[in-house]
């Protein structure tokens, strides 16, 4: 059975975003459906491609048939490509590391509101200084805080969070993402960091992508006026 990932526009849509990179960075084969926000696709065709009605899900077999089985979630989605795929290394191997993997992404996943809400993503533009709330402030010293024990403990052998790329790395993208846009304070350490999730190749490409993009989506730009009709 072949694979299908359902998303939204790159630009905006972070939880997209975390399955496509790790599917491409881990060279997991799948074909991809992008459905863009507030369009007529998206009332049409979501309630056939998404049990939530929300993005991203992952198909096993062909999008809406009955034999197929969709998986909505990104840590879910995560989950199954690790058990279909267990010679992508979607978790680390080593027991340890994979439980912090998952308690990072885990917490990922539940939390860093203020962080969410201040400074969505929003890859294409450049808003230095915006949301730089005390609460979002937290939350990234935080995040900071998790991405220098795991890269002390687990990330000798290579860049990324537990050396080679995982799943948790791509379950923090998208807070690269924000960091790039909104450009809060970060150690040396965190900037590095966030330099080589830039420079992976599925990144990259999910990147440069969202940059073409053009639909102009008004609760993802607090800080933007709508382009003249």
């Amino acid at each position: 059975m072949s694979l299908t990932l359902v998303i939204a526009n790159r630009n905006y849509s972070s939880w997209s975003m975390r399955p496509w990179v790790l599917l491409s960075q881990l060279n997991i084969p799948f074909r991809e459906v992008l459905i863009k926000f507030h369009s007529s696709e998206w009332v049409e065709q979501l309630p056939r491609l998404s049990p939530s009605r929300l993005v991203p899900v992952l198909w096993d077999g062909t999008p809406g048939a009955p034999d197929a089985l969709a998986i909505w979630d990104s840590l879910a989605i995560a989950e199954y490509l690790a058990e279909r795929h267990p010679e992508a290394g979607v978790w680390p191997a080593q027991a340890r590391a994979r439980a912090r993997a998952r308690s990072i992404s885990a917490e990922m996943h539940a939390g860093f509101r203020a962080l969410r809400n201040a400074m969505p993503m929003n890859i294409r533009s450049q808003h230095p200084g915006k949301g730089h709330t005390p609460e979002a402030l937290r939350d990234v010293a935080r995040i900071e805080s998790l991405w220098r024990e795991t890269r002390a403990e687990f990330g000798a052998t290579g860049p990324f969070l537990f050396g080679r790329f995982s799943a948790a790395d791509a379950m923090y993208a998208p807070v690269v993402m924000r960091f790039a846009t909104y450009h809060p304070p970060l150690s040396d350490e965190s900037r590095a960091y966030c330099a080589a999730i830039q420079e992976a190749g599925a990144v990259s490409q999910w990147a440069a992508a969202a940059r073409l993009e053009r639909e102009f989506v008004p609760e993802d730009e607090p800080y933007a006026a709508a382009p003249a009709a």
